[in-house]
């Protein structure tokens, strides 16, 4: 691949903002990629902030996970505790609350499923290399 400045001249990598071939006199090193000189270089800044803000949000996510399911499962067992009247198994308070309990159960294991599956893509932290 060719620089797409200097034609003449073969490429070293690929602006992190255009794509571009970049040889050595026409790249900018910002440390976490390479980029042309301009505008490229604020999209390329831009691009890692938001690549370690989403690196931030997924690590809350795994320490999060179990919080909605079990609120949704702890309301629908005192939903169906509170409706139910001691005479009969199946009324409303106990058939919804039976539903808010399963959808807890439902929510966990997709939940499980989804942290098991970013575990095993074994993405770094901020990203994929460039």
């Amino acid at each position: 691949m060719r620089c797409f400045v200097h034609r003449d001249t073969e490429a070293v990598g690929l602006c992190r903002g255009c794509s571009k071939g970049l040889c050595p006199a026409c790249l900018v090193d910002l440390g976490h990629a390479i980029t042309c000189h301009g505008a490229c270089e604020q999209k390329a800044h831009t691009l890692h902030r938001q690549l370690q803000q989403t690196d931030t949000v997924l690590r809350s996510q795994t320490r999060n996970r179990f919080f909605l399911p079990a609120f949704v499962m702890v309301m629908g067992a005192a939903f169906m505790i509170f409706a139910s009247d001691g005479r009969t198994l199946l009324n409303f308070g106990t058939v919804a609350g039976g539903g808010f309990v399963l959808f807890g159960l439902v929510l966990l294991v997709i939940v499980q499923r989804y942290a098991r599956d970013l575990a095993r893509k074994d993405v770094p932290p901020g990203g994929p290399a460039p």
